[in-house]
């Protein structure tokens, strides 16, 4: 994977010389959780509310247990494998940061494999087992706005965003769908029961992903520094 990795990177650093204006909308436009994920999310709620089959709640049911995952599987993999500095800090003659881009974002924290990848590789496999017009705009949207901007940034390799997204589909086919089979009725029955907290927390549950847990993430680095 080094020779297509330096491919992908030669060919990003080339079009990052251009513009820092261009530059700023790829990554950081592109990147901020109300444009990069909530579209997504608006996709589920809107299939969700639109298509009451118990194949599609049940699709949905196994994109969030496929999210939650695949973030459990990128971050072992990236705490126990050998760390892979990103692009961007590497050195690598291969790759020129791009104009008018922060130099010191995401230091110290491996790129392989990218969560980014593996959430949103999940969550549109099972968006195309509910639907599958729907499943293709999550899978294009997810490759475009989501993937190529962060290779662009030299926040990953190539090879960082396949395999994320290998482990988030091998995650929503094999792994998400006997756990949502078991706990769909509990599911079911929560939503039928309780449904003002059941929505509270499918809203929740929708916004942490969309803002992929960054919150979370600080106060928890926050505390484990603290102690």
């Amino acid at each position: 994977m080094d020779a297509f990795d330096q491919f992908v990177m030669s060919l990003m650093s080339d079009w990052g010389q251009h513009s820092a204006v261009v530059n700023k909308f790829i990554i950081l436009f592109l990147g901020l959780p109300t444009v990069k994920a909530l579209p997504i999310f608006a996709l589920v709620w809107l299939l969700w509310f639109s298509d009451h089959s118990f194949r599609c709640r049940l699709a949905i049911l196994e994109g969030f247990i496929g999210m939650f995952v695949a973030v459990a599987v990128t971050r072992v993999l990236g705490n126990c494998l050998p760390e892979r500095v990103r692009p961007l800090h590497s050195g690598d003659p291969h790759f020129t940061p791009p104009l008018g881009i922060p130099d010191d974002m995401l230091e110290h924290w491996s790129s392989f494999p990218s969560d980014h990848a593996a959430v949103f590789f999940a969550l549109s496999t099972s968006l195309w087992l509910a639907s599958r017009r729907v499943g293709a705009i999550a899978y294009a949207w997810s490759i475009f706005i989501v993937c190529l901007p962060r290779i662009f940034a030299g926040w990953h390799y190539a090879s960082d965003i396949i395999a994320g997204a290998a482990v988030g589909i091998f995650v929503a086919t094999v792994v998400a769908r006997p756990i949502a089979a078991k706990l769909g009725p509990w599911v079911w029955a929560a939503e039928k029961r309780h449904q003002a907290f059941f929505y509270a927390g499918f809203f929740v549950l929708s916004y942490q992903f969309t803002t992929m847990f960054d919150n979370v993430r600080r106060a928890g680095r926050a505390l484990h520094n603290l102690f």
